[in-house]
């Protein structure tokens, strides 16, 4: 009897480890947002949490430009990325630029990615990638949308060498990859996979994201 009760007492417990390394602590990564003429403009975070071959990856962005002390821009974004097998299943995001409001909604369905913006519903294919750069999984990719507006384009995505690149007053030799659409973005990993920076373009002036922590 107390042989059985041992046995399953310690298949409990393997299961609970299995189940424990199956749910991974969530992994929160900080950037700070910095542009090329106003310099640092705010914040962005990227949470992700994995339970097996489901990832859920919330961000946050926080962003405001000052001109003499005087606020003169000022966006906000919460948006939430659900995936499954590194396909994308769903997605919901609400973003606010100068109190003018923009919700995208994305669901996997008909064997596509139907994207729903104030314009109407559009589908997309369903290896859609969202713009948001937090693993190189997402690079992996010759479609995107556009997690601001919701816009759906074709890209090339080219590189992928080790390039010097200076961020924080640090040199760091990086993996960078060009993602080339009506405009061109750049994002830098570290050996390891993790995006160390990735550039975008606001009227033409460049803005960097920049990591400050993990953990």
């Amino acid at each position: 009897m107390m042989a059985r009760v041992f046995a399953m007492l310690a298949s409990l417990a393997l299961a609970a480890m299995a189940s424990a390394a199956a749910h991974a602590a969530p992994q929160i990564y900080s950037y700070r947002v910095i542009h090329s003429l106003y310099g640092e403009i705010g914040t962005y975070t990227n949470v992700v949490e994995q339970n097996g071959d489901d990832t859920r990856v919330d961000s946050e962005l926080h962003i405001a430009v000052k001109i003499l002390g005087i606020v003169v821009f000022r966006q906000e974004a919460r948006r939430s990325e659900y995936w499954r097998n590194q396909r994308l299943v769903s997605f919901d995001g609400v973003t606010v630029t100068n109190g003018d409001k923009i919700a995208i909604r994305g669901e996997a369905r008909d064997g596509g990615f139907a994207v729903t913006t104030p314009s109407g519903t559009h589908l997309a294919p369903a290896d859609v990638h969202p713009s948001n750069p937090w693993c190189a999984m997402i690079l992996n990719a010759d479609v995107m949308m556009s997690t601001r507006t919701g816009k759906v384009e074709h890209v090339r995505v080219t590189g992928g060498e080790k390039e010097s690149v200076a961020f924080n007053g640090s040199t760091l030799r990086l993996h960078q990859y060009e993602i080339v659409s009506d405009r061109h973005q750049f994002v830098w990993l570290d050996d390891s996979g993790v995006t160390v920076a990735f550039r975008t373009e606001e009227n033409g002036s460049p803005v960097d994201f920049v990591l400050v922590s993990k953990s």
